[in-house]
Protein backbone atom coordinates (compact mmCIF):
# COMPACT_ATOMS: atom_id res chain seq x y z
CA UNK A 1 0.00 0.00 0.00
CA UNK A 2 1.21 3.61 -0.74
CA UNK A 3 -0.11 6.68 0.56
CA UNK A 4 1.35 10.17 -1.26
CA UNK A 5 0.92 13.30 0.70
CA UNK A 6 -1.40 15.93 -0.94
CA UNK A 7 -1.91 18.25 1.39
CA UNK A 8 0.90 20.32 2.55
CA UNK A 9 1.02 20.02 6.83
CA UNK A 10 0.84 23.16 8.71
CA UNK A 11 1.07 21.85 11.79
CA UNK A 12 2.31 19.42 13.87
CA UNK A 13 0.72 15.63 12.61
CA UNK A 14 0.54 12.67 14.66
CA UNK A 15 0.80 9.16 12.51
CA UNK A 16 0.96 7.03 15.67
CA UNK A 17 -0.79 3.69 14.85
CA UNK A 18 -0.75 4.28 10.75
CA UNK A 19 1.22 1.05 10.67
CA UNK A 20 1.66 -1.94 7.71
CA UNK A 21 -0.12 -4.29 9.77
CA UNK A 22 -3.19 -2.39 10.96
CA UNK A 23 -4.04 -1.22 7.16
CA UNK A 24 -3.54 -4.70 5.90
CA UNK A 25 -6.56 -5.60 4.18
CA UNK A 26 -8.26 -2.72 4.14
CA UNK A 27 -9.60 -1.28 0.92
CA UNK A 28 -9.12 1.93 0.42
CA UNK A 29 -12.04 3.63 1.29
CA UNK A 30 -11.34 1.91 4.24
CA UNK A 31 -7.72 3.74 4.83
CA UNK A 32 -8.77 6.67 4.09
CA UNK A 33 -11.51 6.96 6.51
CA UNK A 34 -8.80 6.27 9.53
CA UNK A 35 -8.38 8.71 11.69
CA UNK A 36 -5.13 10.60 13.25
CA UNK A 37 -4.56 13.89 15.14
CA UNK A 38 -3.58 17.21 12.84
CA UNK A 39 -3.02 19.77 15.44
CA UNK A 40 -6.00 19.86 18.36
CA UNK A 41 -8.32 17.98 15.68
CA UNK A 42 -8.80 14.60 14.16
CA UNK A 43 -8.59 14.26 9.99
CA UNK A 44 -9.05 11.52 8.11
CA UNK A 45 -6.28 9.92 6.41
CA UNK A 46 -8.09 10.34 2.58
CA UNK A 47 -8.00 14.32 3.55
CA UNK A 48 -3.91 14.47 3.06
CA UNK A 49 -3.17 11.50 1.38
CA UNK A 50 -3.44 10.08 -2.42
CA UNK A 51 -4.10 6.08 -1.09
CA UNK A 52 -3.20 3.12 -3.77
CA UNK A 53 -3.33 -0.63 -3.47
CA UNK A 54 -0.44 -2.02 -4.61
CA UNK A 55 -0.05 -6.28 -5.54
CA UNK A 56 -0.45 -8.86 -3.31
CA UNK A 57 3.78 -9.41 -2.98
CA UNK A 58 3.60 -6.11 -1.00
CA UNK A 59 1.42 -7.23 1.86
CA UNK A 60 2.44 -5.99 4.88
CA UNK A 61 4.47 -3.41 3.15
CA UNK A 62 2.96 0.36 3.75
CA UNK A 63 5.02 3.40 1.84
CA UNK A 64 4.49 7.17 2.21
CA UNK A 65 6.12 9.64 0.39
CA UNK A 66 6.29 13.41 0.34
CA UNK A 67 7.88 16.09 3.00
CA UNK A 68 6.86 14.90 6.45
CA UNK A 69 8.89 17.18 8.40
CA UNK A 70 6.15 18.02 10.60
CA UNK A 71 4.84 14.39 10.69
CA UNK A 72 5.43 12.84 14.46
CA UNK A 73 5.70 9.30 15.66
CA UNK A 74 5.71 7.64 12.25
CA UNK A 75 6.39 3.87 13.36
CA UNK A 76 5.44 4.42 16.47
CA UNK A 77 4.94 0.82 18.64
CA UNK A 78 5.31 -1.15 15.23
CA UNK A 79 5.90 -5.10 15.60
CA UNK A 80 6.18 -6.32 12.69
CA UNK A 81 5.86 -5.49 8.67
CA UNK A 82 7.88 -3.03 6.83
CA UNK A 83 7.33 0.89 6.14
CA UNK A 84 9.11 2.75 4.27
CA UNK A 85 9.65 6.71 3.63
CA UNK A 86 10.43 9.02 1.07
CA UNK A 87 10.71 12.07 2.59
CA UNK A 88 11.98 14.40 5.20
CA UNK A 89 10.54 12.34 8.98
CA UNK A 90 9.52 14.54 11.81
CA UNK A 91 9.96 13.43 15.49
CA UNK A 92 9.78 10.56 17.14
CA UNK A 93 10.05 8.34 14.80
CA UNK A 94 10.16 4.27 15.53
CA UNK A 95 9.29 4.83 19.00
CA UNK A 96 9.16 1.64 21.80
CA UNK A 97 9.11 -0.61 18.40
CA UNK A 98 9.62 -3.72 18.79
CA UNK A 99 9.59 -5.57 15.49
CA UNK A 100 9.70 -4.98 11.91
CA UNK A 101 11.37 -2.40 9.62
CA UNK A 102 11.52 0.78 8.96
CA UNK A 103 13.44 2.20 6.05
CA UNK A 104 13.64 6.31 5.88
CA UNK A 105 15.02 8.26 2.98
CA UNK A 106 15.69 11.90 4.14
CA UNK A 107 16.24 13.79 7.25
CA UNK A 108 14.70 12.95 10.59
CA UNK A 109 13.94 14.76 13.81
CA UNK A 110 15.03 14.45 17.41
CA UNK A 111 14.13 11.38 19.68
CA UNK A 112 14.67 8.75 16.64
CA UNK A 113 14.18 4.78 18.04
CA UNK A 114 13.65 6.06 21.79
CA UNK A 115 12.78 3.24 24.21
CA UNK A 116 12.89 0.75 21.06
CA UNK A 117 13.05 -2.97 22.39
CA UNK A 118 13.45 -4.56 18.90
CA UNK A 119 13.45 -4.25 14.96
CA UNK A 120 15.58 -2.98 12.23
CA UNK A 121 15.70 1.10 11.27
CA UNK A 122 17.93 2.59 8.32
CA UNK A 123 17.82 6.36 7.67
CA UNK A 124 19.72 7.80 4.47
CA UNK A 125 20.31 11.01 5.97
CA UNK A 126 21.00 12.92 9.01
CA UNK A 127 19.04 12.66 12.63
CA UNK A 128 18.77 15.43 15.28
CA UNK A 129 19.18 14.94 18.92
CA UNK A 130 18.70 11.55 21.52
CA UNK A 131 18.97 8.36 18.99
CA UNK A 132 17.38 5.62 20.79
CA UNK A 133 17.15 8.02 24.26
CA UNK A 134 14.08 7.17 27.06
CA UNK A 135 10.79 8.16 26.52
CA UNK A 136 10.50 11.01 29.51
CA UNK A 137 10.05 9.55 33.00
CA UNK A 138 11.70 5.91 32.03
CA UNK A 139 15.31 4.83 33.28
CA UNK A 140 16.44 3.15 30.58
CA UNK A 141 16.71 3.96 26.34
CA UNK A 142 16.93 1.74 23.56
CA UNK A 143 16.84 -1.63 24.75
CA UNK A 144 16.99 -3.72 21.40
CA UNK A 145 17.33 -4.13 17.41
CA UNK A 146 19.62 -2.17 15.53
CA UNK A 147 19.87 1.47 14.10
CA UNK A 148 21.66 2.43 10.58
CA UNK A 149 22.59 6.12 10.47
CA UNK A 150 23.60 6.14 6.74
CA UNK A 151 24.44 10.43 7.66
CA UNK A 152 24.76 12.60 10.52
CA UNK A 153 23.63 12.66 14.14
CA UNK A 154 22.79 15.43 17.00
CA UNK A 155 23.69 14.84 21.16
CA UNK A 156 23.25 12.31 23.58
CA UNK A 157 23.23 9.51 20.77
CA UNK A 158 22.20 6.27 22.76
CA UNK A 159 21.46 7.89 25.99
CA UNK A 160 20.74 4.83 28.75
CA UNK A 161 21.03 2.61 26.18
CA UNK A 162 20.23 -1.01 27.24
CA UNK A 163 21.26 -2.99 24.60
CA UNK A 164 20.97 -3.15 20.97
CA UNK A 165 23.31 -1.63 17.74
CA UNK A 166 23.60 2.59 16.78
CA UNK A 167 25.61 2.90 13.88
CA UNK A 168 26.36 6.61 12.49
CA UNK A 169 28.61 6.70 8.98
CA UNK A 170 29.74 10.42 9.79
CA UNK A 171 30.09 12.83 12.61
CA UNK A 172 27.73 12.61 15.85
CA UNK A 173 27.10 15.59 18.30
CA UNK A 174 28.09 15.69 21.88
CA UNK A 175 27.91 13.30 24.77
CA UNK A 176 27.94 10.07 22.28
CA UNK A 177 26.77 7.11 25.05
CA UNK A 178 25.79 9.65 27.77
CA UNK A 179 24.85 7.17 31.03
CA UNK A 180 24.76 4.49 28.59
CA UNK A 181 23.89 0.99 30.45
CA UNK A 182 25.17 -1.72 27.63
CA UNK A 183 25.04 -1.95 24.24
CA UNK A 184 27.25 -0.87 21.09
CA UNK A 185 27.78 2.78 19.33
CA UNK A 186 29.68 2.51 16.66
CA UNK A 187 30.40 6.01 14.90
CA UNK A 188 32.29 6.66 11.52
CA UNK A 189 33.09 9.81 11.84
CA UNK A 190 34.12 12.15 14.68
CA UNK A 191 32.21 12.34 17.96
CA UNK A 192 31.57 15.98 19.78
CA UNK A 193 32.44 16.41 23.29
CA UNK A 194 32.29 13.86 25.96
CA UNK A 195 31.76 10.80 24.16
CA UNK A 196 30.55 8.01 27.11
CA UNK A 197 29.82 10.68 30.25
CA UNK A 198 29.26 8.08 32.47
CA UNK A 199 28.60 5.42 30.67
CA UNK A 200 28.53 2.00 33.10
CA UNK A 201 28.65 -0.50 30.57
CA UNK A 202 28.69 -1.33 26.44
CA UNK A 203 31.47 -0.45 23.93
CA UNK A 204 31.35 2.71 21.76
CA UNK A 205 33.52 2.90 18.77
CA UNK A 206 35.10 6.20 17.27
CA UNK A 207 36.68 5.58 14.26
CA UNK A 208 36.83 9.62 13.81
CA UNK A 209 38.46 10.09 17.02
CA UNK A 210 41.58 10.47 18.90
CA UNK A 211 43.02 9.69 22.43
CA UNK A 212 43.46 13.10 23.17
CA UNK A 213 39.45 13.61 22.29
CA UNK A 214 38.64 11.68 25.21
CA UNK A 215 37.65 12.91 28.79
CA UNK A 216 39.80 12.14 32.00
CA UNK A 217 37.53 9.58 33.47
CA UNK A 218 38.74 7.07 30.44
CA UNK A 219 41.83 5.42 30.87
CA UNK A 220 44.31 3.48 27.94
CA UNK A 221 43.74 -0.42 28.75
CA UNK A 222 45.64 -1.88 25.89
CA UNK A 223 46.62 -2.20 21.62
CA UNK A 224 44.45 -5.20 20.48
CA UNK A 225 43.00 -6.66 17.55
CA UNK A 226 39.02 -6.96 18.51
CA UNK A 227 37.49 -9.90 17.61
CA UNK A 228 33.93 -8.50 17.71
CA UNK A 229 34.21 -5.85 15.05
CA UNK A 230 34.85 -8.42 12.19
CA UNK A 231 31.86 -10.33 13.69
CA UNK A 232 29.57 -7.37 13.88
CA UNK A 233 30.77 -6.31 10.13
CA UNK A 234 29.22 -9.83 8.93
CA UNK A 235 25.89 -9.33 11.14
CA UNK A 236 25.37 -5.45 9.36
CA UNK A 237 26.13 -7.43 5.92
CA UNK A 238 23.23 -9.68 6.61
CA UNK A 239 20.82 -7.15 7.72
CA UNK A 240 21.28 -5.41 3.99
CA UNK A 241 23.28 -2.69 5.30
CA UNK A 242 26.61 -3.61 3.23
CA UNK A 243 27.68 0.58 3.16
CA UNK A 244 28.85 0.46 7.03
CA UNK A 245 31.11 -2.48 6.11
CA UNK A 246 34.16 0.00 5.63
CA UNK A 247 34.01 0.72 9.37
CA UNK A 248 35.39 -2.56 10.58
CA UNK A 249 38.70 -2.50 8.08
CA UNK A 250 41.12 -1.17 11.33
CA UNK A 251 43.27 -3.48 12.34
CA UNK A 252 44.12 -2.48 15.39
CA UNK A 253 42.46 -0.13 18.09
CA UNK A 254 43.32 1.59 21.47
CA UNK A 255 40.85 0.38 24.42
CA UNK A 256 39.89 2.66 26.88
CA UNK A 257 37.84 1.72 29.81
CA UNK A 258 35.35 3.75 31.66
CA UNK A 259 33.71 6.08 32.65
CA UNK A 260 36.24 5.84 36.05
CA UNK A 261 33.67 7.76 37.85
CA UNK A 262 30.89 4.67 37.18
CA UNK A 263 32.91 1.65 38.17
CA UNK A 264 35.19 2.29 34.74
CA UNK A 265 33.31 -1.03 33.07
CA UNK A 266 32.51 0.87 29.71
CA UNK A 267 34.81 0.80 27.06
CA UNK A 268 35.78 2.97 23.80
CA UNK A 269 37.54 1.76 21.16
CA UNK A 270 39.86 3.91 18.91
CA UNK A 271 41.84 2.86 16.23
CA UNK A 272 45.38 3.42 16.26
Amino acid sequence: MKLRLVHDITVGLDLRGVLPTRLLGMTADEVARVTVWEGNRQVELGQLFEIVLEDERSAGMLRLIGDLSKVDNIGAGMEEGKLFIQGKVGHHAGQAMRGGSLYIHGHVGNNLAESMKGGFVKVLGNVGDRVGAPLPGEKRGMSGGSVFILGSAGNELGHRMRRGTLTVTNDCGNYAGYEMLAGTIVVGGKAGASAGLSMRRGTIVLNGNYQSDLLAGFAHACRFRPIMLPLLAKEFARQEVPEVAHLFKQPLYDLFHGDLAQMGRGEILIPV
